[in-house]
């Protein structure tokens, strides 16, 4: 016979669900997922956090740690993090650990191999103008630093990107995936060039990103396909000249 404290306790734990397990499954190829896993899970779709997301983070974690950082250091950071917090974050401590608490740009660009944001720019520029001699000197320049030639290609692609949907958005876009320093430089950039000749250098650099995985020069790659997008910037086409 239970006492009445015991007959109440066992109601209360009758009345209770069971224990579940849940599991997490995460990829990131959803589309080949079976349909039958589909049907029985809760999907939640994760995207990349914005450059300008994580460099606000990076800013907040070092003034609570008493951490001296440069803005274009944070901002290298959150670029070689390519849209992941944790990654960010673990090379902001790396980076404390190497070097303290002041914390350079120069730092930064070195653990991932990165050009500068400055230099990045020129560089768009320097395209936008067809000016082959500084186009060839700044990917000497980069070469010879050892920076990452692949990754160089991908951050022009970025910024032209980003130089599109500024023409089409205005500077105000939350679809820019930019800090507004790099913003101001865009808005200067695309006051001095047509939106279809941005679009065609954004096709130049999309064939290129692929071609890249099979070349075996990729300098070389990279040189033709910048100098022909400098030509594309400059040189008027035959239906501009019919007009």
């Amino acid at each position: 016979m239970l006492s009445k404290p015991a007959w109440n306790a066992l109601l209360k734990t009758l009345e209770e669900p069971p224990p579940y397990v849940r599991f997490i499954f995460a990829t990131t190829e959803g589309d080949k997922v079976l349909a039958t896993i589909i049907s029985r899970c809760q999907r939640f779709d994760l995207r990349r956090i914005l450059t300008c997301d994580i460099v606000s983070r990076l800013q907040h974690v070092c003034e609570k740690e008493g951490v001296e950082a440069e803005h274009d250091a944070l901002l290298a950071i959150a670029r070689g993090a390519e849209g992941g917090m944790r990654d960010a974050l673990s090379s902001l401590d790396q980076l404390i650990s190497f070097k303290g608490n002041k914390v350079t740009e120069e730092d930064a660009l070195g653990v991932f191999g990165l050009v500068s944001r400055s230099a990045l720019e020129t560089l768009a520029g320097a395209i936008l103008k067809g000016d082959v001699g500084a186009i060839l000197e700044s990917i000497e320049a980069f070469d010879s630093a050892g920076k990452n030639m692949r990754r160089l290609s991908g951050e022009l692609l970025q910024h032209f990107r980003n130089l599109v949907v500024l023409q089409a958005l205005g500077p105000e876009s939350k679809s820019l995936a930019a800090t507004p320093e790099q913003i101001e430089v865009l808005s200067a950039q695309a006051k001095g060039i047509d939106a279809n000749r941005v679009f065609k250098i954004c096709d130049q650099l999309s064939e290129m990103e692929d071609k890249l995985r099979y070349v075996l020069s990729v300098r070389t790659m990279i040189e033709m396909t910048l100098l022909r997008a400098g030509r594309i910037a400059s040189v008027a086409s035959i239906e501009e000249l019919m007009k």
